[in-house]
């Protein structure tokens, strides 16, 4: 005889409506988790990345000791550009980078492969210095142009002229230095080392081939010659206490910036040489 369960009257079934709200709550709850998750990435992002001032010290550049010396005065507004010559301090490179400047247009003299070494001495026509009639001197005067005319007979004759007149080379290095080179002739010539922006005198830029070409004899002679392409005459002060005034003399009572151009001629005298005005141009 076999036994059999009588079947349940009443049977407990998930229907849609419940598979529908369990899915939709899930998925509520996914979100909310997704939305507080990101939340949490947001301001932990913004507490990591914020940014912390530095604290900043005014200076004041009107007390600065460069400028004082210079004669500054820092204006609160920024100079224009007419002012901005008168602005500038004299560090170093922008000494260079002005000396290089004024004798650009004919640095390519200096550096001609072609430039003979045995030019026909006699026949020197002159060099000028460094500035163009017109062109101020830094106090506000227009400064002459001068140019000097001299004809040696040889290289010996010409570093004797230098010599004589304490006159010296100057090599712009290209390590913001100028090389010197005096009392030139002589076998081995002196040398020594300064500073651009303490450089002052008077300095004059040879535009003649045989001039150029001596200088830079010299300047090999002396052992600097390869220490930059640009070659000066510098003039001490006596020296240039003679120019000033033969110019002076020559111009009758003339203001230096009335003056346009000074042509000096360099004559042997005795066991020297001396200076003589040739020619004079006004404005």
């Amino acid at each position: 005889m076999s036994i059999s369960r009588p079947s349940p009257k009443y049977e407990l079934r998930v229907n849609w409506y419940d598979r529908v709200s369990s899915l939709l709550v899930a998925l509520l709850v996914i979100c909310g988790a997704t939305v507080g998750g990101l939340v949490i990435v947001y301001f932990a992002r913004r507490l990591y990345s914020a940014q912390v001032a530095i604290p900043i010290q005014p200076v004041n550049a009107a007390g600065r000791p460069a400028d004082a010396a210079m004669g500054l005065k820092r204006d609160l507004e920024p100079p224009g550009i007419e002012e901005i010559p008168e602005l500038i301090e004299p560090q170093l490179q922008d000494t260079l980078s002005a000396l290089s400047t004024a004798v650009s247009a004919k640095s390519a003299l200096l550096s001609d492969d072609d430039i003979d070494s045995e030019l026909d001495p006699g026949h020197g026509s002159g060099f000028g210095d460094n500035r163009k009639a017109g062109v101020g001197n830094g106090t506000g005067e227009a400064e002459p142009r001068r140019e000097i005319r001299f004809e040696p007979d040889s290289l010996d004759h010409y570093a004797q002229w230098l010599d004589f007149f304490g006159i010296e080379l100057g090599v712009l290095g290209s390590d913001n230095k100028v090389y010197y080179a005096y009392n030139l002739s002589r076998e081995s010539p002196s040398v020594r080392v300064g500073e651009p922006a303490q450089e002052q005198r008077l300095y004059m830029n040879p535009t003649d081939r045989q001039f150029a070409a001596f200088d830079r004899q010299l300047a090999a002679k002396a052992g600097i010659a390869g220490k930059g392409q640009i070659i000066l005459q510098f003039y001490p002060l006596k020296t240039q206490a003679i120019l000033y005034d033969l110019e002076q003399k020559r111009a009758g009572g003339r203001t230096p910036e009335q003056i346009r151009h000074t042509v000096f001629r360099v004559k042997p005298s005795g066991e020297g040489f001396e200076f003589s005005v040739e020619e004079q141009s006004y404005r």
